[in-house]
């Protein structure tokens, strides 16, 4: 309810007006002032060596991809989703979900093309747009907010509004809106300080949608300078973590602050209540008529049991059964750029401490709904099943709402091959401990893979 939410974030309060959005359409710069820095927005452009990790992502939904219409499965129909063994046999998917990957998979073929030289040249820090002078104040703000985890204050949270058009956003137009799993004034959207092209991109996606949302200051992973600062916290990787054959063999210091950061919402959420809530990363791309189809999927999902709706994903194999003419029981599933979460799932991951047994979000969330046992993607997927609750009862809106916009993954912060990326393993074990072994996972790694820094 919108009573859960602060009414008002101090200075760190974003009223953007229509006029200064509209204005992201130009080649001016930007300039927004939030509380926790002031910060010059410009359009930037993005780094090369994330493109293997997103292939793999492509080359999974490619083997399931189909030309063929959703086969029914027998009683799907409206009533509660059934437990499906994850060794059953996937469907394949629908033709506008295979159009969108392949649509987003060419355009990004073609920005690395056509921005080969810079994307070849970049290496790790900030996405270009902050003035050099600002980067030390940038890494202070991302530090300090390490300690607070994993609890959102008001300095941590921006409030874009006046771009909706009623006081409580809504989605469905159902009496029972709120029943049925509408985020209203519940969208937060998760943001690096030092992502602020990035941030420009949302400002514009919330502007052209007309929605309100709440800016995130994200747990920056990058800004852990030792193991005894994460131990600190009560964060962890599950017992004798060890990465699949689709993934990096150590946890990144990336994907430590990406499931960190998606943590600190769902336990804001329990905190105050929230029934449901929309979760957003900052490189969403909203297709049309957002706000109207995701209140049909809503209202098409009325009567189901579910606790998380992915609004935006990419399926490593065709889905468990289609449920409604736009809802999938998804199988094994990557991406966390959109869903739905409702309380109760918040609530379960919270109360098991998840994240003391963390691992790379989007893979967690599918073990976490019971997929991905036959071992195609992840082969250990049933070793992770006996740390990871199997709570979360998942749908996805089928074709996806929410899509990565094109070289967003270029300024990722999980990507496998990113200049600057750490294993968490290769931090020094205390605080004040030299590098003095360098980072020899890592380079272990690249010498198996032949991959240069």
């Amino acid at each position: 309810p919108s009573s859960a939410m602060p009414s008002c974030h101090g200075s760190g309060k974003l009223r953007m007006q229509a006029r200064g959005c509209v204005e992201l359409a130009q080649p001016a710069v930007l300039s927004i002032k939030l509380a926790r820095r002031p910060v010059q927005v410009a359009l930037a452009v993005a780094s090369l060596h994330v493109l293997t990790s997103a292939n793999g992502c492509f080359l999974s939904c490619a083997a399931w991809l189909s030309p063929n219409s959703w086969r029914r499965s027998a009683g799907s129909g409206p009533g509660f989703l059934r437990a499906v063994s994850s060794l059953q046999e996937p469907l394949p998917l629908d033709e506008e979900t295979v159009r969108l990957h392949k649509s987003y998979h060419d355009r990004t073929v073609d920005y690395t093309v056509q921005h080969y030289d810079w994307v070849n040249a970049k290496s790790y820090s900030t996405d270009g747009t902050i003035p050099e002078e600002e980067h030390d104040e940038v890494w202070r703000v991302s530090k300090a907010r390490l300690q607070y985890w994993p609890r959102l204050y008001e300095r941590h949270i921006h409030q874009v509004s006046e771009f909706g058009s009623q006081a409580t956003q809504r989605f469905s137009n159902a009496s029972d809106a709120l029943q049925l799993g509408d985020p209203m004034n519940n969208v937060f959207i998760i943001n690096l300080p030092r992502r602020p092209a990035k941030l420009k991109h949302v400002i514009s996606q919330l502007h052209q949608a007309g929605l309100n949302a709440f800016v995130v200051d994200a747990i920056d992973g990058d800004a852990f300078t030792s193991q005894e600062e994460i131990d600190e916290l009560g964060a962890s990787t599950l017992p004798n973590y060890c990465g699949h054959k689709n993934t990096l063999p150590h946890l990144t210091t990336g994907q430590l602050g990406c499931f960190m950061s998606h943590f600190t919402i769902w336990h804001y959420m329990v905190e105050n209540n929230i029934p449901a809530a929309l979760i957003l990363e900052d490189d969403f791309d909203l297709q049309e008529n957002f706000k109207e189809r995701l209140g049909a999927c809503l209202e098409e999902a009325r009567g189901l049991d579910w606790n998380l709706m992915y609004l935006g994903r990419s399926p490593t194999e065709g889905d468990i059964r289609r449920v409604t003419e736009h809802l999938a029981q998804p199988g094994y599933t990557l991406w966390t750029v959109g869903y739905i979460f409702k309380l109760d799932a918040a609530k379960a991951l919270v109360e098991a401490h998840v994240q003391k047994r963390l691992a790379p979000l989007d893979h967690y969330f599918s073990v976490a709904m019971g997929q991905g046992f036959r071992g195609h993607w992840n082969e250990n997927a049933v070793e992770w099943s006996k740390y990871i609750p199997q709570v979360l009862r998942g749908l996805a809106i089928t074709p996806p709402l929410v899509m990565p916009y094109v070289g967003s993954m270029f300024l990722s912060d999980t990507a496998m091959l990113r200049n600057g990326t750490k294993f968490v393993t290769d931090l020094p074990v205390r605080e004040g401990d030299p590098w003095t072994a360098g980072r020899k996972n890592e380079e272990e790694w690249r010498a198996a893979q032949g991959v240069k820094e």
